[in-house]
């Protein structure tokens, strides 16, 4: 019987979820903003894996007052999914499950964002400069997909609109396949 010569390559083990894309230990420059009015925060992201998100994060202040509702949009602004938060604590990560996962797709825009009632928030300026990973989920720098870092003034709504790539501390939690 002759030889046979095998080859092969591994690939990097998919992250372990549930998963975010910013660590827990992740925080703002700046916290406890506010520009007076109601506002709808968020990002664009994608996932190299089909899965589900099953909730919404974001980056609370200690000054924060309000009710605050997590959302998921497809990228071109049909509302996915809505959970309201309840609880939490003074101030850091806040995070809200939704009743039914979203199911999303591979390598597709989405956008998380947070509604604020009273219009309180967290950012870092310039941060979509460049793209955050973790694992297969993205958080796309500006240019990827348009701009990133999004806000809608007013009431509730697709948040489309973009200021100097701003990061406004809002995530996914994502399930996996």
């Amino acid at each position: 019987m002759a030889p046979y010569n095998w080859s092969f390559t591994t690939a990097a083990a998919p992250p372990t979820c549930p998963c975010s894309i910013f660590a827990a230990g992740s925080t703002p420059a700046s916290t406890g903003l506010s520009d007076g009015q109601s506002i709808e925060l968020g990002m664009k992201f994608r996932s190299d894996l089909a899965g589900t998100i099953t909730g919404v994060r974001y980056y609370r202040s200690s000054q924060d007052t309000g009710t605050h509702t997590g959302h998921v949009w497809s990228g071109t602004g049909t509302l996915l999914a809505s959970v309201t938060f309840s609880g939490g604590t003074a101030s850091g990560w806040q995070q809200a499950t939704f009743t039914t996962p979203v199911t999303i797709t591979a390598n597709t825009t989405y956008v998380v964002s947070d509604f604020s009632s009273a219009g309180y928030y967290s950012a870092t300026g310039g941060y979509f400069t460049t793209g955050t990973d973790n694992g297969g989920l993205h958080a796309l720098a500006d240019g990827a997909d348009g701009g990133n870092g999004v806000y809608k003034y007013g009431t509730t709504g697709f948040p489309a609109s973009t200021w100097n790539s701003t990061n406004y501390w809002v995530d996914v939690v994502f399930a996996g396949q």
